[in-house]
């Protein structure tokens, strides 16, 4: 292994099978993430922090019988190898540890260097599965896929692998479509379930009909057209910010067509308007206020690019698109966050699984509001990106794939 010597923590924090998480680094990549174990028997043990939920960090976990136990799904990783026993294709990187001058040391790989936006989109297309043929596809546009008509609407979707149906419901930015917000999700999903993303009615390439009312009754109902035109009775929805809204509304309305519900950055709670949600829905279009835009969805800013805030900025003002989307969301936008909101005492009668994902940096929908969420939803989880913003599925598309596709599972 190439990479260097980390101190981790002193040899006296350490007590007998009972797990120390650090972080080493400030990179905000895996490698950062350190746990250390000292068998009741052996010397200590530095493995990644490989559990995507971080509970063997925050919580100390479990050591039993050679194995490291995260409380938060049971995960177990045997100390030795890191290997995932229950599942094996999910491993733990053991790393050479030592003690020195009191301390225990780890050898942790040097960070890989970051890629570009596009740079991950070329490798997310490398390894996608090939995507259904569609009359309607456009070759030079991913964002096109088929066509199908839902509830009377003209509606582009994307419909890939096979399985347990899964409905993907984006947000609600300028020029966003089912797949600039899903990108990286969709192939990733598409290895275990069938997962359905449309453009929601409004966006993206679906139809616009002149005199639509923009409103969450208007938009449900497209989506339970959606669902009705492709003969899905039950789906698990991963709603994002706005859409994240519409899948509370769906599932409160409509119970026994949704089975597991991941809310990331979700709306759906009353809260003040924050300035980045100022931003986002009163969006006027030009290239600098596009790239300004962008600096609020993300923690990371080297994500972003000219030809970034470029293409972004031609899907906002294709003909159509920028006329629908000043209708959605009029000042004074809190009406909108409240409209958006659902009953508090509906959502505690939900009966979903529900897990709730939240980047800690998120400028534009609260924290607060993700742990709104989780008081009032009886059967959900919460879980919180470090050194992330609104833009989870992108920032930490790695992560949040294998933590949807286990809640999922």
């Amino acid at each position: 292994m190439t990479g260097a010597w980390e101190r981790v923590c002193p040899e006296d924090d350490l007590l007998p099978d009972q797990p120390h998480g650090v972080l080493v680094g400030d990179s905000g990549q895996d490698r950062d993430r350190v746990c250390v174990v000292r068998p009741a028997s052996g010397e200590p043990v530095a493995m990644l922090d490989r559990c995507p939920h971080r509970d063997i960090a925050l919580s100390g976990g479990i050591v039993k019988d050679g194995q490291l136990v995260c409380p938060g799904h049971f995960w177990r990783f045997d100390l030795a190898s890191g290997r995932c026993t229950d599942r094996p294709r999910q491993s733990a990187s053991v790393y050479p540890t030592r003690v020195v001058d009191g301390w225990v040391e780890a050898l942790v790989p040097a960070p890989a260097a970051p890629l570009s936006m596009r740079e991950r989109l070329l490798a997310a297309a490398a390894t996608a599965p090939p995507r259904r043929s569609a009359v309607t596809a456009v070759a030079t546009n991913p964002e096109i896929g088929e066509t199908v008509s839902a509830g009377g609407i003209r509606t582009n979707h994307h419909d890939e692998g096979s399985g347990s149906p899964v409905l993907l419901v984006h947000g609600s930015g300028p020029g966003v479509s089912a797949y600039a917000n899903w990108r990286l999700t969709l192939p990733a999903l598409a290895q275990r379930f069938r997962v359905v993303a449309p453009d929601v009615l409004g966006f993206g390439y679906t139809e616009k009909p002149p005199g639509t009312s923009y409103d969450v009754d208007t938009w449900v109902h497209h989506l339970v057209g959606y669902l009705d035109a492709l003969e899905l009775e039950r789906v698990s929805v991963i709603g994002n910010s706005f859409g994240g809204a519409l899948a509370l509304h769906l599932a409160t309305r409509h119970p026994e067509r949704v089975d597991r519900l991941v809310l990331m950055g979700s709306v759906g709670t009353s809260f003040d308007l924050t300035p980045g949600l100022e931003r986002v829905w009163g969006f006027e279009p030009s290239l600098p206020a596009m790239r300004e835009l962008l600096e609020v969805f993300a923690f990371d800013t080297s994500l972003l690019t000219d030809d970034l805030a470029t293409m972004r900025l031609r899907a906002a003002t294709r003909p159509g698109v920028h006329e629908a989307y000043r209708k959605m969301f009029p000042a004074p936008r809190q009406r909108s966050i409240d409209a958006l909101a659902v009953d508090e005492q509906l959502l505690r009668e939900l009966p979903h699984r529900t897990l709730v994902v939240h980047g800690r940096e998120d400028r534009v929908i609260p924290l607060s509001s993700s742990e709104r969420l989780r008081e009032l939803v009886l059967d959900s989880r919460l879980h919180v990106f470090d050194g992330c913003g609104h833009w989870v599925q992108i920032e930490h598309a790695d992560m949040f794939n294998e933590l949807v596709i286990d809640f999922l599972s």
